[in-house]
């Protein structure tokens, strides 16, 4: 059993032996996750269902059974194989919209690993962290993990692991940079990322970062890259069927598209969105592949909006529920129906604001002022000019953890926290650790 675990974790990495892993796994789906080498055949197990877009509560239920209520993370530590299929059943939790158990697992692993963990240990527990909190809208949050895992894995040898780890933080870095309307930062951590990796085999995480170069080609106007890189993903994940709806290619190859004038094969793709949404079947998934067909289907936009907006709405997705609340806002503008734009587009504002999408929300107040409303402006001063980072280094350093505490709980340098601590301050106004209560309240 534990070589059949550790050829599992093996193939887990290699995108041509997914369809022999998906085979090999499907004969461990009863297992009772009593043993670690059960759990990790069980985790593995959850990934494949994510991939392969099984229903969403059988992936959870799987998941569930291999994170075994924390006790496979305790048998977990200290092994790079076994932490693997931590991760992956974790994700696959979090994509089922498990979002409570897997929180109560993340900040457990948290405590145990800032205690006894190495770099890449802490780093594959942020790992999950940042895709659940993109998921919540936690943009900062996201951002800080992000360059918190880039920081802690710099000086690691460029194992499978450690790669997958970099490109998953890329991934969502550049996400983030996105939403502050900061394409250019977006592009440099993408590039950053290739030159450093430009000759690693192929592998999922690798494979995903197609996605966020699509949305930065469509942010800086370039359609046709945008879908030759949304096409590069399609045809590299249908080479080894693999197809789940979150971090789609479809949806910026529906945006390029448009834009290019093809809306017939927009709106084939914004339908194969929806159906393998729904088969798939949580809000947090559902609701935007809605809010793309509405982009691809004029004469059903408001229909499809206001639909994807009630979905989001029994979801914890803000983000999302933001975007569409925008779109909705908009459309209704457009179609005259004026008075009833202000409400989501004021929601939209509120939302994007607390998740801290400058560049939604920068869209909505637009809309917004070409009704005649003029929204609270957005000031960007004191705590608010803090970056993700630095806001966290501030808020260890409230609670009184020396240099050297923090540097070890970030698994970064003193003088890495003795930068950032010079950064705060400036900003701030203040002298010194003895002004940061009062700055930060």
């Amino acid at each position: 059993m534990h070589l059949e675990a550790r050829l599992a974790v093996i193939r887990s990495f290699l995108p041509e032996q997914r369809k022999v892993a998906s085979a090999h796994l499907r004969g461990y789906a009863t297992l009772p996750g009593i043993t670690p080498d059960e759990r990790t055949l069980l985790g593995l197990l959850a990934q494949m269902g994510r991939y392969e877009v099984w229903p969403a509560e059988e992936v959870a239920a799987t998941a569930r059974r291999a994170l075994a209520g924390g006790a496979y993370f305790d048998d977990a530590t200290g092994s790079i194989d076994a932490m693997v299929a931590w991760l992956v059943a974790l994700v696959a939790l979090i994509a089922a919209d498990g979002f409570d158990d897997a929180r109560r697992e993340i900040d457990r692993a948290k405590q145990r690993v800032r205690l006894h963990g190495s770099p890449v240990e802490f780093a594959m527990v942020c790992n999950p962290a940042i895709i659940m909190h993109w998921q919540l809208g936690n943009l900062a949050f996201v951002e800080a993990e992000a360059e918190g895992v880039l920081a802690a894995v710099s000086e690691e040898d460029p194992v499978a692991q450690v790669i997958a780890l970099r490109a998953t933080a890329t991934h969502f870095g550049a996400y983030c940079a996105l939403e502050r309307g900061d394409v250019d930062g977006a592009a440099t951590l993408l590039a950053r990322f290739d030159a450093e990796h430009s000759d690693v085999p192929r592998m999922l995480p690798t494979i995903w970062l197609h996605e966020p170069r699509a949305s930065v080609a469509l942010a800086r106007g370039n359609p046709e890259l945008a879908r030759a890189e949304a096409f590069e993903q399609r045809d590299q994940l249908h080479a080894i069927g693999v197809d789940p709806p979150t971090m789609s290619w479809r949806s910026p190859a529906v945006q390029a598209l448009l834009l290019l004038g093809e809306q017939r094969e927009a709106r084939t793709l914004a339908g194969e969105l929806v159906a393998v949404a729904r088969k798939w079947n949580t809000p947090t998934d559902v609701g935007p592949a809605l809010r793309v067909l509405a982009h691809a289907e004029p004469d059903g936009r408001l229909a499809l909006l206001t639909e994807a907006v009630a979905v989001l709405e029994t979801s914890r997705a803000r983000l999302h529920l933001a975007r569409a609340l925008v779109d909705l806002g908009e459309a209704l503008r457009v179609a005259g129906r004026r008075s009833e734009a202000r409400d989501p587009l004021h929601r939209g504002i509120d939302l994007a604001t607390e998740c801290g999408s400058i560049a939604l929300r920068t869209r909505a107040v637009a809309a917004l002022e070409s009704l005649g409303d003029r929204p609270r402006k957005l000031m960007f001063a004191g705590v608010q000019a803090l970056t993700a980072s630095e806001r966290r280094v501030a808020d260890l350093a409230l609670t009184g953890r020396a240099n050297r505490e923090i540097a070890h709980e970030l698994f970064v340098t003193p003088k890495t926290v003795e930068n950032h601590l010079g950064r705060i301050y400036t900003k701030l106004g203040i002298n010194g650790r003895r002004e940061l209560a009062r700055a930060l309240s």
